[in-house]
């Protein structure tokens, strides 16, 4: 599938430097002397997520972005909805020890003071009430967290609320598991993006009676095979030379936008005006469906974690 001659060294230079001519030769039948455009798509995605997982492992401050003890929220967190979770504050030891001599405390309430006691004295005096000193998530004490928490739900809501705080202590306990998820993912989240694109092109030239679903496919091939080579410059440019990190930032979106409109005028016979509206039009769809794509993907990691 990678096989490569030299038509790759004739398709890069006029898919970088000549928007939509390639694209307009391909549909017109002149493709014995480019690349595939399926083909260059997945190398240069391939090439694209090597250098950005290169860029993240190798990234000091994503290392160090994980929840701990010390970095827990406290009072009450809202997992989805009215769904809430005591945290609990921060642990009161003295409060929990004067509440201990109060001698009218049944056995089952000074038991868990006295274990909340030691779990704080293990812990540390700041730390979270939920937490086991191994960095677990003690699950009882979550459930009946999310019991007090939430007097109001039904039995039917108490269960789904139960299930949703089970999957947030799986996450806490397994983070380095979800961004291992977020990756294998993300790939395949990214593919979905180009049939969307492409009905986007389908619909900005609908009654365009002469383009086919074909046409706008082999488009949105291209488009985001150009906009893997950009992105993958600007992140080598910006780890060779950090300094022109936000320059190389802030010209690439503008660089994306002239290319695109540029590629619309070549492929389709669009005039400026409508080239650029059109180009408008797209690329705000775009960055809508990439939102939704990449909480998807959060979800979906979410859930498989």
């Amino acid at each position: 599938m990678f096989a490569l001659d030299g038509r790759l060294w004739r398709t890069l230079p006029m898919l970088l430097l000549r928007p939509g001519r390639m694209t307009r030769d391909y549909i017109d039948g002149k493709r014995a002397r480019f690349v595939p455009p399926f083909r260059l798509f997945l190398l240069t995605s391939v090439i694209f997520f090597l250098a950005v997982f290169w860029v993240l492992e190798h990234q000091p401050w994503l290392k160090e972005f994980r929840f701990t003890p010390d970095s827990m929220p406290t009072g009450e967190l809202v997992l989805a909805g009215d769904t809430r979770i005591r945290l609990n504050g921060q642990a009161n030891l003295a409060g929990l020890e004067a509440e201990l001599t109060n001698p009218d405390l049944s056995p089952q309430r000074r038991a868990e003071l006295e274990a909340a006691i030691a779990r704080i004295q293990t812990i540390g005096p700041v730390a979270p009430m939920l937490l086991e000193p191994d960095g677990s998530i003690d699950r009882e004490a979550l459930r009946q967290s999310v019991i007090d928490s939430n007097p109001d739900m039904t039995p039917a809501e108490l269960a789904a609320a139960q299930v949703a705080a089970e999957r947030f202590a799986n996450l806490y306990e397994n983070q380095e598991r979800f961004g291992t998820r977020m990756k294998e993912w993300a790939p395949r989240f990214t593919l979905l993006f180009l049939p969307i694109f492409s009905m986007l092109l389908a619909l900005s030239y609908a009654w365009h009676r002469k383009r086919f679903f074909y046409d706008h496919l082999i488009t949105g091939l291209h488009f985001q095979t150009f906009v893997y080579v950009l992105v993958t410059a600007v992140i080598g440019v910006s780890v060779l030379w950090p300094a022109s990190a936000p320059i190389v930032g802030g010209l690439a979106p503008l660089g994306l936008y002239f290319y695109l409109m540029r590629m619309l005028r070549v492929t389709y016979d669009t005039g400026y005006i409508m080239a650029f509206l059109r180009t408008g039009f797209l690329l705000v769809s775009a960055i809508v469906v990439l939102s939704l794509l990449a909480a998807g993907l959060v979800i979906l990691s979410f859930f498989l974690t």
